[in-house]
């Protein structure tokens, strides 16, 4: 049995203005719907999921996570944005709601955005879909890292954090003209390479496996596409990773990264 109930109202819902949403504490969070008037994602901007002090997702622009409920062919309709906590992508119910949020151990749960100036009479209205409370657990983190080149050409991502207990589901490189991605790894017994492909070449085997790349924005590094529980990779363990991405211009680039862990950690 599962709850969809309307949650408190969130404060500060003006232009210009930071709106923070505060959860009850003590049910299992599947996901959080949004219902957004006069106000779209790419107008919600610093866009936080905190529980306690501690930020499991942060985003310049809440379209990013538009972009990814996209590429996982999330459902949606317009004028909504779902916060996906259950992972809808995984092969089984019991993988799936491994990644709901349980709340019954946490001090706080809050949602945070800015709305940009130019929105007019802006409202946003919360539901969640809640089961029976839960201590949290292993739960999906998402954070960027922008950084920016001043060539064209293969570069080098080397310093992504990874803790003891992170695995990465998915890498999500944003940058338009990302034409091909090498991964390396290391587990102490020198480099392995374990994808070597053009951005084309993803994009055809993740749509077999019901994916929809954003093509216009990233090159996709998805890590578990079988929706296996122990599919993504497990990244505490390794003395390196990088990723060597070849651009074509130079310019920004933002890592977006997918990683799966508990409370503590990244």
């Amino acid at each position: 049995m599962r709850n969809f109930i309307k949650l408190p109202s969130l404060n500060n819902v003006v232009a210009g203005q930071r709106f923070v949403l505060t959860c009850p504490i003590g049910p299992t969070y599947d996901q959080i719907q949004f219902k957004l008037t006069n106000v779209t994602a790419s107008q919600i901007t610093n866009f936080k999921v905190k529980v306690g002090a501690k930020t499991l997702v942060e985003v310049a622009s809440l379209q990013t996570l538009v972009d990814l409920n996209s590429y996982y062919q999330r459902v949606e309709t317009a004028g909504y944005f779902t916060l996906w906590f259950y992972r809808p992508e995984k092969d089984t119910d019991a993988e799936r709601k491994l990644f709901a949020l349980g709340t019954q151990d946490v001090p706080s749960l809050t949602i945070e955005g800015t709305i940009d100036a130019g929105a007019t009479n802006p409202a946003i209205v919360a539901r969640a879909v809640q089961r029976a409370g839960s201590p949290m657990g292993v739960v999906t983190k998402i954070h960027e890292f922008p950084t920016s080149y001043a060539t064209s050409g293969v570069q080098q991502i080397d310093n992504l954090p990874r803790t003891p207990g992170a695995s990465v589901s998915a890498v999500h490189l944003g940058k338009a003209d990302v034409s091909n991605v090498e991964m390396e790894v290391n587990y102490g017994a020198g480099q392995q390479k374990i994808i070597e492909a053009a951005k084309v070449d993803l994009e055809a085997l993740q749509k077999q496996f019901d994916r929809t790349p954003i093509t216009a924005k990233f090159t996709h590094v998805d890590l578990d596409l079988l929706g296996k529980v122990d599919g993504p990779l497990a990244v505490g363990p390794l003395q390196d990773w990088r990723f060597k991405p070849t651009i074509d211009t130079s310019g920004s680039l933002t890592t977006v990264v997918e990683y799966l862990e508990g409370f503590q950690g990244i």
